[in-house]
């Protein structure tokens, strides 16, 4: 018998991976999760939050990548004066480069802007105001 997959998740399980964060997530990006955790937007992967109910789909959880790949961008960038700390990952694009949330700006709405990270040079580049209008860019980078 095989297992359906599971779609969305839960507050709980995302308010677990706050924790393990140790920052809350934005508002509209925990929205789309709960319905859409574990979906990429085309070739752009968004990262899922751990649920146990999918590990197989989920194992590569915003935290996973927040608590080992960004850690090693964060050291391999540590002997320059880039501050990555604000930054959290949430989705990667094809070319390694990664989408943030830039918890040190605030958009409109009160959420961080959406940054995009060039693993090649460190340079951030402002996307949208916040996840929502990330989500409607007409061209969103892949």
């Amino acid at each position: 018998m095989s297992k359906t997959r599971v779609i969305g998740t839960s507050v709980s399980t995302i308010q677990t991976a706050e924790a393990e964060l140790g920052r809350a997530l934005p508002k509209s990006f925990s929205s789309w999760l709960l319905a859409n955790n574990g979906r990429s937007l085309g070739a752009l992967v968004i990262f899922p939050v751990f649920d146990s109910r999918d590990p197989r789909t989920t194992w590569n959880s915003i935290t996973r990548h927040f608590k080992d790949d960004w850690q090693e961008w964060r050291d391999n960038f540590a002997d320059t004066s880039l501050d990555l700390s604000n930054l959290l990952p949430f989705a990667e694009s094809g070319v390694g480069d990664y989408f943030c949330f830039d918890y040190s700006r605030l958009g409109g709405t009160g959420e961080p802007v959406v940054v995009r990270w060039s693993h090649e040079t460190g340079e951030i580049t402002t996307l949208a105001d916040d996840f929502v209008m990330f989500l409607t860019l007409p061209e969103r980078p892949a």
